[in-house]
């Protein structure tokens, strides 16, 4: 019953997904298509049209309702404002890399649409960084489930977590730390 709702909505649901933050299930996606249920290349197809089809229709969103958008929420201009000052600093690696930046995807084309870089020019990048995003994603969902195929997968793939916990708890406490050290104590 699973592999006949992946293989009979899998494609859908890996397009919509990717239209949103969809590593997850473009990840997923690639380690089924490991398992023999799901086609690595109409994986990656359906994830590239997805994030593309989200992401430059995003960015003439921006372009079109952005400025009014930021007026009518003030709090969200502040952010944008420097975010657009960065954009112009740095645009090409701005818009090319953003996408790989989990939890700004979505909101980076916005900003770019807001900041008047040109149609052609956001097209020209994000196309192929749609590209890569789709194929790294999807592969490396392909190559995780090879990893835990092997008999020392597992074993890895615990060891994997322990490092990523272990690394997330050591920059959790040096950025609490450094932040308490630059505050100021209060005058009492």
């Amino acid at each position: 019953m699973f592999e006949h709702f992946v293989q009979s909505y899998g494609y859908y649901a890996v397009f919509l997904f990717a239209c949103i933050e969809g590593e997850v299930a473009v990840l997923t996606a690639g380690f089924l298509c490991r398992r023999g249920l799901m086609s690595l290349e109409k994986v990656m197809l359906f994830a590239f049209l997805g994030t593309l089809f989200t992401e430059q229709g995003l960015f003439f969103i921006g372009r079109i309702f952005g400025t009014k958008l930021l007026e009518r929420f003030p709090s969200l201009s502040s952010k944008a404002t420097k975010a657009i000052e960065f954009l112009h600093k740095y645009d090409a690696a701005f818009i090319f890399g953003s996408r790989f930046i989990y939890g700004i995807r979505n909101i980076s084309p916005i900003i770019i649409g807001v900041a008047r870089i040109s149609p052609r020019k956001f097209s020209l990048l994000n196309v192929p960084a749609a590209l890569i995003w789709s194929v790294l994603v999807a592969g490396a969902g392909y190559v995780f489930a090879d990893v835990l195929e092997s008999t020392k997968g597992p074993i890895l793939c615990i060891q994997l977590m322990a490092l990523a916990v272990l690394v997330t708890a050591l920059w959790y406490f040096w950025h609490n730390k450094k932040k308490g050290s630059t505050e100021s104590p209060r005058d009492g």
